[in-house]
């Protein structure tokens, strides 16, 4: 079991760099929340971030607004990621799924991700990565994609 270097408790640890990660440090050593404010120059009485953020999102979630792709402008964030560097598998295969899941339904069959992902399979539709073979998951991804589309 972990424990602060410093003081030897086993509650509220976190991971101090010796050497600042900017200035290239990759070591770590362990310190209580205490500790590692006063390897910090700090009285060792501040705040606690890490039990606050879980506090405040847990409080936010009650209030019912929605965190992670959930929310519009988390979705409106991702879209915008995506367009700003160029992401043009979506645009070529997204019309591929579409045909995938119409073909499905026409013949009766309910268009799973995994009905879809064998069709293309079937097709010889290439994979995003324009290797392997379609899953389930890489459908899902497509749809959902197509899904925060619509939010800009």
């Amino acid at each position: 079991m972990k424990e602060c270097f410093e003081c030897e408790t086993t509650e509220d640890l976190h991971e101090h760099h010796v050497v600042p990660k900017s200035k290239g440090g990759t070591k770590t050593v362990t310190l209580c929340h205490q500790c590692h404010m006063k390897a910090h120059g700090k009285d060792g009485k501040g705040l606690n971030h890490s039990r606050l953020t879980r506090e405040g999102l847990k409080r936010v979630q009650q209030q019912g607004v929605k965190l992670g792709t959930d929310n519009p402008i988390v979705r409106e964030g991702l879209v915008k990621y995506h367009l700003q560097r160029g992401h043009s598998t979506f645009e070529r295969l997204y019309p591929e799924v579409i045909e995938a899941q119409k073909d499905l339904t026409n013949q009766g069959i309910h268009p799973t991700f995994k009905a879809v992902a064998k069709l293309l399979n079937k097709k010889g539709i290439t994979t995003p990565s324009g290797k392997g073979s379609w899953q389930a998951t890489q459908v899902h991804r497509i749809m959902k994609r197509a899904t925060m589309e619509k939010v800009q």
